[in-house]
């Protein structure tokens, strides 16, 4: 599975809307998952990139440890750039489209974000996508085997 950096950020909103506790407790129980054995945790140079882009350096060290229980990697290819460019041509933000081909090369089943407008902009393009895009909270942390 491949997790939006948001998903990263989300323990630090504020968790009095029940959305965001509710997510936040979901990427806490996701990244237990991973630690478990449970699930694969991709990470790609764009996870880096954007999050050394935080101003807040607590947040920022705070990242790169959740980072750092990765299972998968990728690193940045010619087919990945071509990837993030069609996907940029059909709507998707550039850093959203980048991550997104970084989760369809890692071959991810899951990319989890809590980004709405993400989240509306694959549900309208889903037939050009390689995986499922899902909110933290929709992810099926009870299956069965180890995906990604």
């Amino acid at each position: 599975m491949y997790l939006d950096i948001c998903c990263f950020k989300r323990p630090f909103d504020d968790a009095t809307a029940d959305r965001v506790r509710t997510e936040a407790e979901a990427v806490a129980a996701i990244l237990d998952a991973v630690k478990a054995g449970t699930f694969e945790l991709v990470r790609s140079p764009a996870h880096d990139f954007e999050n050394e882009r935080n101003p807040r350096e607590d947040r920022r060290l705070a990242t790169r440890l959740w980072l750092d229980v990765a299972t998968t990697f990728v690193e940045a290819t010619t087919s990945a750039a071509t990837r993030a460019r069609e996907l940029a041509a059909i709507g998707f933000g550039p850093l959203d489209a980048l991550h997104l081909a970084f989760a369809e090369q890692a071959r991810a089943r899951w990319f989890v974000t809590t980004d709405d407008r993400l989240l509306k902009r694959a549900a309208t393009e889903r037939q050009h996508l390689r995986l499922e895009v899902l909110r933290p909270d929709q992810v099926p942390l009870h299956s069965r085997g180890v995906n990604s």
